[in-house]
C-alpha cells in the first residue's frame, strides 16, 4: 500500500471478496493502523491460500485493490456487511460478551388490526362468505361461463347447456364447499341414491348432469380476450395468468380491504397441487404431492389469515438484479398499504443481508434463518464455529442493523435478525438420551430469536394445513380450474377467521370450521334471486311458539282427529311419532292420511291381487320428457338388457318392444314351472 502525502494510509479502496470497510483515514502511528493493516493483510493471505488450492495465481498484497471490481457470486448478490461503528473488530463473538439493544420502530398499521367490519353486527356465514364471492363477482363469472359454453357448443360438444345464473352459481359453490365436507371415490357417488351411500344434499340442490355441465363450461376470463392473448405467445405482451385475472384481482382485492393483519407476518412459499400440463407447474420434492403451482403468501402469524399472494410465472430476469426471492418479499411487502413497524418472518429461502438492510430502511424489522453464502461474511472466520462444538454453544456478529448468530442445536442453525438481541438467558428444553438408554431433559442456552421465530415463521403453514382440512380441490386437467377451486378455499378459511375474531369481540363463541362451512353450504343452496336466505316455515314458527304452547296445540289437535278419525287413527298416529321422535320429525295429517291411503291399497292388491301386466319403471309425470327414454332402466329378467318396462304384479323388469317380446315369454316359463311344481 502506498503512503499519501499525509502520511496516512487510505483503506477505502481495499476491498476482500465477502467484506469491506467504510472509507477511514487512520494515523500510521496509531495502534488501530497496524490492527486494521494486519487485518487486511490477513485476509488477503487466506483468499490467496484458497486461490493457489484451486489451482489459481497467487493473490499478492499489492493485488488487492483488483479485489474491489470482482462481485459475489450468490444468487442475491448480497452486499456486503458494514460495521456497526468505525473501526470495529469484525469477528464473532460469544454469548458471554455483551451486546446492544436493537433499535425498533414503533407499530404503526396504516389501519386498525383486525376484520374492517362494523362489531356490533351479527354476521352469518353466507353474508361474510358474499364480501369475498360478491353479486358482482359471481356475475362476471358467470357471463364467462356462458361465453364459454356458447364457444364449446360450436365446437360441437355434446352436452347440452342452458344460461347460468347468479342463484344458480351459488348453488353450485355449495357443492363444491360440501365435496370438502365428505368425500367420496367418484362425484357420481354424490348422486347415487341406494343405502350405502344416501347422500341426499347434492339431489336436492342440483342435478349431477347440471353440475358436470357447470363444470365443464367454468370459465373465469373471457374466451374472446384469451384467444387474442393467445396469439401473443412467445412475445413480451404475452400473459401467463390470463385465464385466472379477473378472479385473482377481485379475491386479492377483497383479502387486502376486508382485513388488517397484526405485527407479526410470515411470508413462504404455498404448493397449489396439480397434474395438469402446463410451464408454470413446478416440481416439490419435499412436499407429500411433488408437482403443482407455487404461491408466494404473505400471511397473518397469528391466525393465518391470507392477506396477499403472488403466483410464480418461471424464472424470468430479477426487476431489481437481485434474485426472484427478494423481488417476491418486495412485492408482498406494500408499505403504503401495509404501515410500518411490523415484524418480517422468513425461512433460508428468502433471508439474505441485502433483503432484510433494504426493509430496515423502510422501517420493517425481519427475522430469519440463513444460509452463510448470503451473510456477505465469507472472509470472516475468527471464532467461527466448528462441526464439533458442544451443543448450546451461541456465537454471534454485529453488523450495523444486522445481527447473525450461530447456534449450535442437533445441528448449526444460522439467523440474521434486525429486532433481537444476541443473546437475552433465554432456555430452551431438549432431550438427550444416555449411554444406558434412558433420555434425559436438559436446559440448553438459546438466541433471543429463536423462540419468536418458531412461534410466528408458521403462518404460512397454517393457512395450508387449514386449506387441507377441507379442501374444495378436484381432479381437473385444466390448470385455470385447480386455480378456481383453491380461490374458494381462501375465500372460505378468510370468511372462518374473520368469524372468529368478530365473534371473539362480541363475547360469542366462534363456530367451528366444519360447522362454518356447513351452515354456509346450506345457506348457500338456499338463496333465493334476491339474494336472501329461504327459511322453511317451521322454522320460523318454531322460535315464535315456546315448547309449552306447541305441546297444548298438538293436544288439541289429537283430541279434534280423535273425534273425527276414531281411535285407531290416534294410535297409528302415537306409533308413527315414536319411530320420528329421533329426527325430529312430526308428519302432517296430509302425510300421515296418503301413506294410510297407500297401506289400505296394499292391503287391497295382497288380498284381490293384480293383474300382471306392463308398467313403466318410474313415474314418467315427474321426470323430464327428454330423459322419459332412459330414466329408471332396469336389467331386463330374461334377456338381460336395458328396459324401462316392469311387470304390475310381479314387479320384474321385462322387455316389451318388437324387436323382443320377454314379458309374454317370462311369464309362460314362470307358469311353466308353476303348472309342473303343482304336479
Amino acid at each position: 500500500m502506498k503512503e499519501s502525502s499525509s502520511n496516512t494510509i487510505n483503506v477505502s479502496q481495499t476491498r476482500v471478496r465477502g467484506f469491506s470497510f467504510h472509507p477511514t483515514e487512520v494515523s500510521r502511528s496509531s495502534e488501530d493502523e497496524q490492527d486494521a493493516y494486519s487485518f487486511v493483510k490477513d485476509a488477503i493471505k487466506t483468499v490467496s491460500k484458497a486461490a493457489i488450492k484451486k489451482g489459481r495465481k497467487k493473490v499478492s498484497p499489492q493485488s488487492s485493490p483488483s479485489l474491489a471490481s470482482t462481485p459475489a457470486k450468490c444468487r442475491r448478490n448480497a452486499d456486503p456487511a458494514l460495521p456497526l461503528t468505525s473501526g470495529s473488530e469484525r469477528r464473532w463473538r460469544t454469548e458471554d460478551e455483551p451486546d446492544l439493544q436493537p433499535k425498533l420502530f414503533p407499530f404503526k398499521p396504516a389501519r386498525n388490526p383486525g376484520p374492517q367490519l362494523d362489531a356490533q353486527k351479527n354476521y352469518t356465514p353466507l353474508e361474510v362468505f358474499q364480501l369475498f364471492f360478491s353479486k358482482d363477482v359471481v356475475d362476471t363469472l358467470c357471463l364467462n361461463t356462458n361465453k364459454n359454453a356458447q364457444r364449446r357448443q360450436k365446437q360441437r360438444f355434446k352436452e347440452p347447456w342452458r344460461t347460468i345464473s347468479v342463484e344458480e352459481m351459488y348453488k353450485y359453490l355449495s357443492i363444491i364447499i360440501y365435496m370438502g365436507l365428505l368425500n367420496v371415490h367418484n362425484v357420481s357417488d354424490y348422486w347415487v341414491e341406494n343405502r350405502l351411500y344416501g347422500i341426499p344434499f347434492c339431489r336436492s340442490v342440483m342435478t349431477m348432469s347440471r353440475f358436470r355441465a357447470i363444470t365443464y363450461s367454468l370459465h373465469m376470463s373471457d374466451p374472446a380476450e384469451d384467444e387474442e392473448n393467445d396469439k401473443k405467445k412467445g412475445t413480451a405482451g404475452y400473459d401467463q395468468l390470463m385465464r385466472i385475472k379477473p378472479l385473482k384481482d377481485q379475491i386479492l382485492e377483497a383479502c387486502r380491504t376486508l382485513y388488517h393483519p397484526f405485527q407479526n407476518l410470515s411470508i413462504d412459499e404455498l404448493m397449489v397441487r396439480s397434474k395438469s400440463r402446463n410451464c408454470l407447474k413446478k416440481s416439490f420434492e419435499s412436499e407429500h404431492e411433488r408437482y403443482g403451482f407455487k404461491v408466494y403468501v404473505l400471511a397473518d402469524s397469528r391466525n393465518g389469515y391470507t392477506w396477499d399472494f403472488n403466483i410464480f410465472v418461471g424464472k424470468n430476469p430479477s426487476a431489481s438484479g437481485k434474485g426472484d426471492s427478494y423481488d417476491a418479499v418486495m412485492n408482498l411487502l406494500n408499505v403504503p398499504c401495509l404501515g410500518t413497524g411490523y415484524h418480517i418472518y422468513l425461512n433460508k429461502d428468502f433471508t439474505s443481508a441485502t433483503l432484510l438492510r433494504d426493509l430496515y430502511r423502510k422501517h420493517l424489522g425481519a427475522c430469519g434463518t440463513i444460509r452463510e453464502q448470503y451473510m456477505g461474511l465469507s472472509g470472516v472466520q475468527e471464532n467461527s464455529m466448528a462441526p464439533t462444538t458442544k451443543r448450546g454453544t451461541i456465537n454471534w456478529l454485529r453488523d450495523g442493523e444486522l445481527l447473525f448468530t450461530k447456534w449450535m442445536d442437533a445441528r448449526p442453525v444460522t439467523m440474521c435478525s434486525t429486532i433481537h438481541k444476541a443473546f437475552a438467558e433465554e432456555q430452551v428444553q431438549r432431550r438427550k438420551q444416555l449411554e444406558d438408554g434412558t433420555w434425559l431433559t436438559q436446559s440448553l442456552p438459546a438466541p433471543e430469536q429463536v423462540k419468536p421465530y418458531n412461534l410466528y415463521v408458521g403462518g404460512v403453514d397454517l393457512c395450508g394445513s387449514l386449506i387441507k382440512c377441507y379442501s374444495v380441490a378436484q381432479k381437473t386437467m385444466k390448470w385455470y380450474k385447480t386455480f378456481f377451486f383453491h380461490f374458494v378455499d381462501v375465500a372460505v378459511v378468510n370468511s372462518w377467521l374473520m368469524h372468529k375474531d368478530l365473534a371473539v369481540t362480541s363475547s360469542k363463541k366462534p363456530m367451528a370450521q366444519k360447522q362454518f362451512r356447513e351452515k354456509l353450504c346450506s345457506q348457500l343452496a338456499g338463496i333465493t334471486p334476491s339474494g336472501s336466505v329461504q327459511e322453511k316455515r317451521w322454522e320460523g314458527h318454531d322460535e315464535e311458539l315456546s315448547k309449552q304452547q306447541v305441546e297444548q296445540q298438538y293436544e288439541q289437535l289429537m283430541e279434534q282427529q280423535y273425534e273425527k278419525q276414531g281411535k285407531w287413527w290416534v294410535e297409528q298416529h302415537y306409533k308413527f311419532e315414536q319411530q320420528c321422535k329421533q329426527q325430529n320429525e312430526i308428519k302432517t295429517d296430509q302425510q300421515f292420511e296418503e301413506e294410510r291411503e297407500e297401506e289400505e291399497r296394499e292391503e287391497e292388491e295382497l288380498e284381490f291381487g293384480s293383474m300382471c301386466c306392463p308398467v313403466p319403471t318410474h313415474d314418467p309425470t315427474i321426470v323430464e320428457s327428454w330423459k322419459k327414454a332412459s330414466v329408471g332402466r332396469k336389467n331386463c329378467r330374461f334377456c338381460k338388457q336395458k328396459t324401462v318396462w316392469q311387470c304390475e304384479s310381479c314387479r320384474v323388469a321385462l322387455c316389451i318392444i318388437p324387436e323382443r317380446n320377454c314379458f309374454r315369454l317370462w311369464h309362460i316359463n314362470k307358469d311353466k314351472k308353476e303348472h309342473d311344481s303343482g304336479e
